[in-house]
């Protein structure tokens, strides 16, 4: 008998830790989840380690279907907003080209995919067009298997924090938010309006120098970087900041973070979905920002 798609899981593999969410439709709710820290080695194979600890994590939790939804990390893609007009039919095969001339090799070497985003011009469509080098989706792909786990589907993992941030902030989606993703050495800023990605920036630290003065300093630095970068965006007169990521799980290091920037919350992934995890409140909200990514898979996996 094939196994109910209801428990369909999301699986969010990043730098420093992985984490799964089960998620009901029917219930709206996540029913179970699992997080699992890990570090690599310095000149460690980063694959090798991501499989070991994702073959611990199995062992302990209990995928009710070996369906998964999974994330690649954003910054290892190629990520283009292209306009097309709006009468334009071969709009898979000019994306394509319009993608490979930005792109330094062959397109064939990487995998393609693209969606219909809002469009404020009748006459244009507007377009988010993705490319991800094939060795690397190749890989990721050997790992899944490897642990007898079926991919439905492989997203990137900014899409899917917009995805939580859309299904648990619904009344907030019409004006630009920043969402900061802390990772230990890494902070990815996404921009995001109406539901849509908009524009994604990256920057790297050491954490073992990593304090919340000089951490706040930087991103603040960042974000009126980003912002000015996008100026099309009408950020005005303060555009809403969430933070996520398994940096912000330190919870003494995260209240110093909010109080020195003045402005943010934390991107809550249960705001509105439902969770039947049966740990107390202070916990969870320790844990959530480590589910953000897992839970948007989740609901993208079920849709």
């Amino acid at each position: 008998m094939r196994t109910t798609k209801k428990y369909l899981s999301g699986l969010d593999i990043q730098s420093d830790y992985m984490s799964i969410a089960q998620y009901s439709p029917q219930e709206n709710a996540v029913l179970s989840v699992a997080i699992q820290p890990f570090s690599v080695d310095k000149g460690g194979d980063s694959w090798e380690c991501a499989e070991q600890e994702l073959k611990k994590l199995k062992n302990k939790f209990k995928f009710y279907s070996p369906e998964v939804a999974c994330s690649l990390p954003s910054e290892h893609a190629i990520i283009k907003h292209i306009q097309l007009e709006s009468e334009e039919t071969e709009v898979g095969e000019l994306l394509k080209w319009e993608l490979a001339q930005q792109i330094i090799g062959p397109i064939d070497e990487y995998s393609f995919d693209f969606q219909e985003c809002t469009s404020e011009d009748g006459n244009l469509k507007n377009y988010l067009t993705v490319a991800f080098r094939n060795t690397l989706v190749e890989r990721f792909l050997i790992l899944l298997k490897g642990m007898k786990l079926n991919p439905q589907v492989i997203d990137l993992d900014a899409f899917a924090i917009i995805n939580t941030f859309e299904a648990n902030y619904r009344e907030r989606i019409y004006t630009p938010a920043v969402i900061v993703h802390g990772e230990s050495e890494k902070t990815k800023i996404i921009l995001t309006r109406n539901g849509d990605y908009i524009d994604m920036d990256c920057f790297c630290y050491t954490y073992e120098s990593l304090n919340a003065e000089t951490y706040s300093m930087q991103l603040q630095s960042e974000i009126n970087r980003f912002l000015a970068m996008n100026k099309k965006i009408d950020c005005q007169p303060r555009v809403s900041l969430y933070f996520t990521g398994s940096l912000f799980s330190q919870v003494e290091f995260r209240d110093a973070v909010f109080a020195k920037m003045g402005n943010g919350e934390l991107l809550y992934p249960f705001r509105k979905i439902g969770c039947r995890i049966a740990i107390d409140s202070d916990q969870l909200m320790t844990y959530a920002p480590q589910l953000a990514v897992a839970v948007g898979l989740a609901l993208r996996g079920n849709e």
